[in-house]
């Protein structure tokens, strides 16, 4: 991460500057990008660009759409069945594309039963191990109190 250099003193985030000086450092830099707002300009008007390239680059924009006559402008995109009508051969214009013949599966879980059953607290399993490590434990402790008599 870039260190922050404001007012002649490094550091290394914002969170590292006193209170005081965070919240100057924020107002400058909201500012400043404020300023950068207001003085931006299209890149239209930045770079020589040719009358195909700038309707394209306005296009992208969103500007045509409204510059356009109500006739022209593109109210809604076709769906795919009528596109699917469009290109398909007249012997099979009848049939159904692949979308409209589409359904939702049933789900292969149910999702108001959760999958993953929580485990006791204190299972039997965990009941048996945990007498198996007490004798051991005490088998142990008597070997080793025979070992020091």
């Amino acid at each position: 991460m870039p260190k922050i250099e404001f007012r002649g003193q490094t550091y290394n985030d914002e969170l590292e500057m006193p209170y005081e000086i965070r919240q100057a450092y924020i107002r400058e830099k909201e500012s400043r990008l404020e300023t950068d707002k207001a003085s931006a300009r299209p890149l239209s008007e930045v770079v020589d660009m040719s009358p195909e390239v700038k309707a394209i680059y306005e296009r992208a924009l969103d500007k045509v759409e409204a510059k356009l006559p109500a006739s022209q402008q593109t109210v809604n995109l076709p769906k795919t069945e009528d596109i699917y009508r469009q290109s398909a051969p007249d012997d099979m214009k009848h049939l159904p594309s692949d979308e409209s013949i589409y359904q939702p599966s049933q789900p292969l879980i149910d999702p108001g039963k959760s999958a993953i059953e929580p485990e006791s607290a204190f299972g039997v399993s965990r009941f048996i191990s945990s007498i198996v490590w007490a004798f051991l434990l005490v088998a142990i402790v008597f070997i080793m109190m025979q070992f020091l008599r």
